[in-house]
This record gives structure tokens, sequence and C-alpha cells, in this order.
């Protein structure tokens, strides 16, 4: 997909006009989104934008002020950078839109930047001053003498898009900053195509002598060996520019840990976030432009609450139960949607699941659902008798993080522990399954128009707790079953017909045991084993940029074709998910120190110095989590480095941090 980015100073007309041009030329052959950046601080052009220039692949983003067209590109790119080719141009009708297409087969021919020139003279006598200084200047300083000139109707890869993005200095100007050497003294490959500029229809240019000079004075300070000299006294500004307000707005369900990736890369987006979360201080809370304190369990009010914001969309990452609050709230105000409220229950409630799998002879550990008072109830809603064989396990039928969950030997047992399991759950029954002694893996996936794509299999890898059990420690890529890839595709295959299944992340439990494969649960949602990080590395596919691009409505960037084979893959990862023993945090290893470690490439902690770590009981006495990359040849020593690395002191100077044998490639 295409990204482009339009900045805007004081135009209306010729927006609307560009916005239909680009539909004509690209239309479906070339999927891509605007950016359109209002730079004008001009109500009038606001209002305008607003009415008459937002579509489904339009973003409008309107900044506070009047701060300049390189300012106004860099916004855009920000929001854009996660396209795989973003390009940029005037609004002001003569940069045409016929050549995109030529620039983006150039930038294909492995170019990492590709500069669109005119071949008729500027005819604005300051404009073709400003050009020439500029060009000698380029020519010097970063093409080294090369005839490549540069231009602001360029095309670029994704890569140099994001390095540009993340632009931290005081004074930003694109091509500067994109041309400059990488670590390795690599320089980006660049190129020029030609065209006929055509003639100005609206406005007029905004280059006068001053500005001329102040923006090469600029750039001379900046960007040559005088900034060796100038750096010292330049006040680095990490934004540099503020945005009044941006379309469209997204509501997020959760702001934990787990959903923090949800909310950092939305904001990159300049999409504008209402978090909703019970807790009166989430992690997300800090990054949300609104904060809901609603539980993402009560449909009602949140429906209340997306409403009263007027949202766009809506969606929740790495958690259940929210999945279905979600489709209620996208049928109650008519929102885009992945899943119908009637699947959403299919894949959150356990009965439900179990009930279709049954139906569709896909098989599952055998179970039967089992009543407040004691009762016994096959898939018909009938009363059974207990046949089950032992080991059992109990477990809610609608609630996440393992809470409520018991592996035990007895009837008694079941009965004894089934007010607390309950106690997790909004239903009045809960599910007894016969404990299948097994392997877990986890299956990540993608729907478009009804057929999946697998992205990982993973092992999932278990606390050593007999218990409370199915509590994840780790996700290892590549599973020591990927050698079963046929047999797991034609199951997910199967459970993607059976539960009517279209669009958007599939997320599947299985177990691998004497028995053969059976279907342990199926999520609709990016696991919560944080696959946002662990899949783009895998694939190149941003899954967490596709969740918020669907539940928004916009067009879904799938760059996967039917070849891809994740069991073909030499890339390998590692999902810690750190847990301690009990006691009172007297000092952390600072995260940025792990981050600093090059195979580490996420890292986060639910606890802080002061707080006491509890005993295990599920989940939610998880410590932290950190994402590890590497090779199968590779990874089991990032593994011993990172616990090296890693320590959690109670006052007594223990280290907490708990290590386990499961864990290694």
């Amino acid at each position: 997909m295409l990204g482009i980015v339009i900045p805007i100073y004081h135009s209306t007309e010729s927006v609307k006009l560009l916005l239909e041009q680009l539909s004509k030329t690209l239309g479906e052959a070339y999927p891509y989104r605007v950016y359109l950046v209002d730079d004008s601080s001009d109500a009038k052009v606001s209002s305008y934008l607003k009415e008459n220039c937002v579509g489904k692949r339009v973003t409008l983003i309107t900044l506070a002020q009047n701060y300049g067209q390189q300012n106004a590109v860099l916004c855009g790119l920000r929001a854009a950078c996660h396209h795989s080719a973003v390009l940029t141009m005037d609004d002001d009708l003569q940069h045409p839109t016929t050549l995109i297409p030529a620039m983006y087969k150039k930038l294909l021919e492995g170019y990492d930047l590709v500069y669109a020139i005119p071949e008729n003279e500027e005819t604005h006598f300051f404009r073709r001053l400003g050009s020439t200084l500029r060009d000698i200047l380029f020519s010097q300083c970063f093409f080294h003498g090369t005839q490549t000139k540069v231009s602001s109707f360029r095309i670029m890869t994704g890569a140099i898009a994001q390095k540009a993005a993340s632009f931290q200095g005081s004074f930003f100007y694109f091509s500067a900053v994109a041309l400059q050497k990488e670590n390795d003294g690599t320089c980006p490959k660049t190129s020029n195509i030609t065209y006929q500029k055509l003639e100005r229809s609206y406005g007029k240019s905004g280059y006068n002598l001053r500005k001329l000079a102040f923006l090469f004075g600029k750039l001379l300070l900046h960007y040559t060996p005088v900034a060796t000299i100038t750096k010292f006294f330049e006040k680095e500004t990490i934004s540099l520019y503020k945005i009044k307000e941006t379309t469209p707005k997204l509501m997020i369900l959760g702001g934990s840990n787990c959903q923090l990736h949800a909310l950092e890369r939305a904001k990159e987006r300049c999409i504008s976030t209402v978090l909703a979360d019970y807790t009166k201080n989430p992690p997300a809370k800090a990054i949300a432009d609104t904060h809901e304190p609603i539980s993402t369990f009560d449909a009602v009010s949140c429906i209340e609450a997306a409403k009263k914001h007027q949202i766009n969309g809506v969606m929740t990452i790495g958690t259940d139960q929210p999945i279905l609050t979600t489709a209620l709230i996208t049928e109650a105000l008519s929102l885009p949607k992945f899943l119908t409220p009637e699947q959403a229950r299919s894949v959150t409630n356990k009965k439900i699941m179990k009930q279709l799998l049954a139906s569709s002879n896909i098989k599952t550990a055998p179970f039967l659902f089992l009543s407040q008072e004691g009762t016994f109830f096959n898939t018909q809603g009938a009363i059974a008798e207990f046949t089950l064989k032992p080991p059992y396990v109990l477990k809610p039928l609608d609630s996440q993080g393992q809470r409520g969950i018991f592996k035990v030997n007895t009837k008694e047992e079941l009965l004894l522990h089934l007010p607390e399991t309950l106690s997790f759950s909004r239903e009045e029954m809960a599910l007894v399954e016969e404990f299948y002694e097994s392997d877990e893996i986890t299956v990540s996936g993608w729907m478009s128009n009804g057929s999946l794509t697998i992205l990982s299999i993973t092992d999932r890898l278990l606390y050593p707790d007999d218990t409370h059990i199915g509590v994840c420690i780790g996700h290892r890529f590549p599973s020591v079953h990927i050698m079963r890839y046929e047999e797991i595709k034609a199951i997910c295959n199967q459970l993607v017909d059976t539960f009517f299944l279209k669009e958007g992340p599939f997320y599947l439990q299985l177990l691998l045991g004497k028995q053969g494969i059976l279907v342990n649960e199926l999520a609709c949602r990016i696991g919560g084993a944080f696959e946002d990080v662990t899949i783009p590395y895998l694939t190149g596919f941003s899954i967490l940029d596709a969740v918020i691009d669907g539940s928004l409505g916009y067009p879904i960037d799938f760059p996967l074709n039917n070849s891809f084979r994740c069991d073909q893959l030499e890339k390998a990862f590692l999902v810690l998910l750190l847990f301690c023993q009990s006691g009172e945090i007297a000092s952390i290893t600072p995260k940025e120190k792990l981050l600093a470690l090059p195979y580490v490439a996420d890292c986060g902690f639910n606890y802080q110095v002061g707080n006491f770590i509890p005993a295990m009981e599920n989940a939610t006495a998880r410590f932290g989590h950190a994402v590890l990359l590497g090779t199968k040849a590779t990874l089991n020593e990032h593994i011993k480095d990172f616990y090296r690395n890693l320590q959690v002191f109670d006052k007594e100077g223990t280290n907490l941090v708990q290590t386990f044998e499961e864990i290694h490639i």
C-alpha cells in the first residue's frame, strides 16, 4: 500500500480536485491512503477540508498553527511511515498524478528514494534561484558530485520514511535527513524521473528573497560541516509542531501493557484515541487523548462512551472478552467490523465454542458443563451423566488470563473449586474437560476474504504448576511441531469455515499429544504475546496497523501472497513472559538498559520499586515481558544473556527473577 503525504497551505478546491485525480489514476490497481496535513492555521480552510476532502482513503491532520511545509511533511511521514512506500506531493495541482505509477515502478527497481524533476524551467525567479542553490548544496554535501536532484515530489521506501519520521532535531528538512549516511557508511540509493510540470491553477508561490535566504542559511547551519559547531548551541526538540485535531477517532478497549502498543501506534499515526479501562491509572492512560474509567466487559457503558466521543472505530488487542464488547459497539453505532456480535460470542464464550466444535466434529478434549447447583449438562443442554476420566480441568466460560482455572483429580474437588471459578465469570455454569497430557502451540494468522494465511506457529511454554495450569511463561518460534504445518493448516481452515470467519486476525491454541491434535481455544484477535512485534519481524506484515486500518474502515495492506509459509523461515524469536518469586521490590534493572541489548525488540514491567509481587495464582501475577529476536543458532545465548542482565532485588538482596528450564530453542 502507498501512503501519500500532502501538506496543505490555504488550499481548498485544488485539494478536492487532487484527491479526485488520485482516485482516477490509482483506483484499485494501487491501494493507497492519503494523509492531508493542514498547515494553514485557518478555520475556513479546515472546515472546507473536513466537509469535502475526508473519505475512506483520507486522513486529515490539522496543525495548531502554521509551522511550515517541512514540518507538515514530517507530521505526515510520522502518520504514513508504516506503509511499504510513501509519496509526498504538493497541493497546487502542479504535480501530475499520472506520473505516480512510473515513480512507483522506478522505486521497485531497487532505489530507496526517487525524485520527480520537471523538465520545463521554473518561471518564478526566486523559486528557480532557490532550486539552483539547493541543488548545488545537496550535490556537494549529500550526493558527492552526482547529478541527482531533489524536489518535493518524491517517492520513498517505508524504511526511508521511518528514518525521516524519527527525526528529533530542531530544524527538519526532509532530503537532508533522508540522505544522511547510515551507521555502516552506506547512503540511500537515489534516482530522478522527469516530467512536464503543470501550470499553477490555484494559489501562488510563497517564495520571496527573505524566505529563501532564511531557508538556505538554516540548511548551512544544520546540515553542513558548520553544524559540528552550531550543534552545541542547538536546542533539540522532539516535536516541531502541535496537532490541533485529527481524524479519525479510535476507541481502544484496555490500557494495560498488552494494549500499550496499540495506543502508541495510533498516536504515531496522528489518530485520536479514547481509552476504556476501569482502572484509575492504566499504563496507556498517559498516551490516550481521553480516558474513560469503565470496564471493557461493560458493553452498555462502552457504547455510551463511544456515542459521547463520536468515535470512528473501536478495537482491542491481546485480550479475549473485550472482543465481544467491540462487536457490540460496532453493531450499535454501525461502525466498521471484523466480527458480528454472534461471531464474537462464539469465540469468547467456551460454551458456544464447544458446541460449534462438537457439531462440526472438530476434535477437542471430552467435556461437560457444570452448573452452580452441581449438575452436569451436555452440548444439547440436557442433564448428563458424569463420565469424564480424571484428571479434570475446570474453567470459566468467559474469563481470561487463566483466572479461575484448576486442574483437579476428583469430582469433589470440582465442586469445591466451582464457586471460585464462577466468581471470574458472568455465566452460571463452568466448563469441565478431561485433562489432555500434551504440548501447547499457538497459531497466529490473518484472514482476508475468508482465506487464512498462517503467520507464526509458536510453542506455548507453561508455568510448572500442577494446580494453576495454563499460565504461559513464553512463546517460542519456530515451534518444535512446525513440521506438522499441513495438518495444522487443515484444522485452521476447518475452523474458519465452521465459525464463518472472513476478515481480521486469527488466534488459536492447539494441544498436541498421543491422541493427535485437539483444539483448545479459538480467538479472533492479536494475541497477548506481543504478536504485533514478532509478526512484523517474521513476515514484514504490520498486523497491528492492519487491525487499526480495518477498525476504521480503511483498506488493509496485506503484502503476503499465497506462497508464504512460516515453516520455511530461518528467523527465530522468544517472547519471555517474566515471573518473579513473591516479595517486595527494592530495585529493578532499568528497562532502558535491557532495551539497549541488540536482540531485545520490546520490554516492559508490570511492577515497580516498592510494589509487592504476589504468589503466582494466574497470569495477573506476571512481572513483565521481553521480546528476544535472533536465529536458531543465536537465540539460546540471547536468552542466557538477558537473564544475566535482568535483576529484581528485594531488600535482602535476593534476585527474585524466576528462570525456567523449559525456555530454550
